[in-house]
């Protein structure tokens, strides 16, 4: 057991607070902890800050730069080390293509934003066709919290409508084998479309059968952690793998950063491992999408409250 990744992760989760206080939740705090740590650096929170005002202060406004929000600090964090203002000014077109498709000011537009691929207007423009099927066919479930998602959905040239058909089919297969509805349930749907637009049983039972993998091994899974199912099987995970997210989870779990905030441990140790296998290039064929985006994605809408549907109330149809 790498013990000097937890001995980071506890000082880089130090850092943040020092810094930050109470401005944001502790899944906030502790996913900047983790990410500065998965990427061998020290939490400067003044760094980040000048990042933050530098790239308001180049927008003019034009972003939706709100301090109250981590967004900013998500994406500020992987302008760490770049041309800054090379960085803004893609940033600047990039949300500037959304919101020409139609999209509404938001931080979670600026994280679609850092999305886009290079014909960003192209792509802008199927994000939206694909984010107004989504709200069409899940109107309780979809907000501005998917923009994201639908972004990197997107990339690929699937038609949106095959896409959202799938992605329904997926939610209401998991429902059967138990999962419970919400919007981490929609979450773990709209990923596995990743792997093909097509729906796939393998897939929706090999999901099913990793969450009884970590059940067995002790870890309670939560509907918190139903987009991380996703990319456990987006990667094909095998049993030596969810062995090792076990003896992390379980590690972590003896941290302070955790006795709060015990469900957050497992997807940290996920986080980890799923690190270690795009270091070692050992991901499946994604279709060109970058593992750090999924995971950032993720992160962002973690701090999203969860609209979770109580057993019994399948009387009625959520879906038009």
């Amino acid at each position: 057991m790498d013990t000097q990744f937890t001995e980071e992760l506890q000082n880089n989760y130090n850092r943040v607070v020092n810094y930050f206080g109470n401005q944001f939740k502790v899944s906030a705090v502790i996913s900047l902890a983790s990410k500065y740590t998965l990427e061998k650096r020290e939490f400067s929170g003044v760094a980040l800050q000048k990042i933050v005002d530098q790239m308001a202060e180049y927008s003019k406004k034009a972003l939706s730069i709100q301090k109250n929000s981590p967004i900013p600090y998500y994406i500020a964090a992987r302008f760490l080390g770049q041309d800054l203002e090379a960085c803004f000014e893609n940033l600047l077109q990039r949300d500037g293509a959304l919101k020409e498709a139609g999209f509404h000011n938001s931080p979670f537009r600026l994280a679609g934003a850092m999305m886009l691929d290079e014909d960003i207007h192209l792509h802008a423009k199927r994000a939206k066709t694909l984010y107004d099927e989504m709200h069409r066919k899940q109107f309780i479930l979809t907000s501005k919290e998917d923009v994201p998602y639908a972004v990197l959905l997107s990339k690929v040239n699937e038609p949106p409508q095959l896409q959202v058909e799938t992605m329904v089919q997926y939610y209401k297969a998991l429902r059967k084998q138990g999962f419970l509805l919400g919007n981490s349930l929609q979450s773990l749907a709209q990923i596995l479309t990743m792997y093909s637009a097509d729906y796939n049983e393998t897939l929706l039972q090999y999901v099913a059968e990793l969450r009884h993998s970590l059940n067995h091994r002790g870890i309670k899974v939560k509907p918190i952690h139903y987009p991380y199912l996703g990319i456990l099987a987006l990667n094909a995970t095998d049993n030596e793998k969810i062995d090792e997210i076990a003896e992390w989870q379980k590690a972590l779990l003896e941290l302070k950063i955790f006795r709060m905030a015990k469900e957050l441990a497992l997807i940290v140790a996920i986080q980890k491992i799923m690190r270690e296998l795009v270091e070692v290039q050992n991901m499946v064929d994604m279709k060109e999408l970058f593992i750090e985006d999924l995971i950032d994605v993720m992160e962002i809408t973690l701090d999203v409250v969860d609209i979770i549907f109580l057993p019994g109330i399948d009387l009625l149809d959520f879906f038009r």
